[in-house]
């Protein structure tokens, strides 16, 4: 789990040092759900991209491939409220994630952006630049999304991810 979900993103955000890349980092929907192992390693995968100092959009998606044809309509959501753990929290096609992430690299409105991705019924989007406008950008005083629940305060976090952080912040004034 923390070499899957966290190391990877670590290693290179390290890499990278003080050259600045838009980052699209794709996680999952119900990261912030308390207790479950894999979604914290994803959730502090998040925070170091968010102290990174580098644009980013972080898309979490819903279940893979779950949706019917004709569920293309694109919905972002944020504050990562549905944590079933199933396909009740929303689905969405592979095509769509892609998008969504290859479009948030060109899109000023999805910089500092963290959302929840699911499809709905109905035809997909032309343009997907309007849907992130409407999300609220995360703040720059907190290493967590806008509108998510999260108690992790990092003096309680594992020597690992406090001292990536110190190394990745090292320098651009965050944290």
């Amino acid at each position: 789990m923390r070499d899957n979900d966290y190391a990877g993103v670590a290693n290179v955000l390290k890499l990278l040092g003080s050259r600045r890349v838009h980052i699209a980092l794709m996680t999952a929907i119900g990261t912030t759900r308390p207790g479950v192992a894999y979604a914290t390693w994803k959730l502090r995968s998040e925070r170091l991209v968010r102290a990174s100092g580098n644009p980013y959009t972080i898309v979490r998606p819903g279940w893979f491939d779950y949706n019917e044809p004709n569920q293309r309509t694109v919905v972002m959501l944020q504050g990562d409220k549905r944590q079933a753990g199933s396909p009740a929290d929303g689905v969405i096609a592979r095509d769509q994630i892609a998008r969504v992430l290859i479009d948030s690299l060109h899109i000023d409105a999805a910089n500092h952006k963290t959302l929840e991705l699911i499809a709905d019924h109905g035809p997909e989007q032309v343009d997907l630049a309007p849907s992130f406008a409407a999300l609220t950008p995360d703040s720059d005083e907190s290493l967590d999304a806008a509108g998510d629940s999260v108690d992790l305060p990092v003096t309680n976090e594992p020597e690992t991810f406090r001292h990536d952080l110190a190394t990745i912040t090292a320098g651009n004034h965050r944290v």
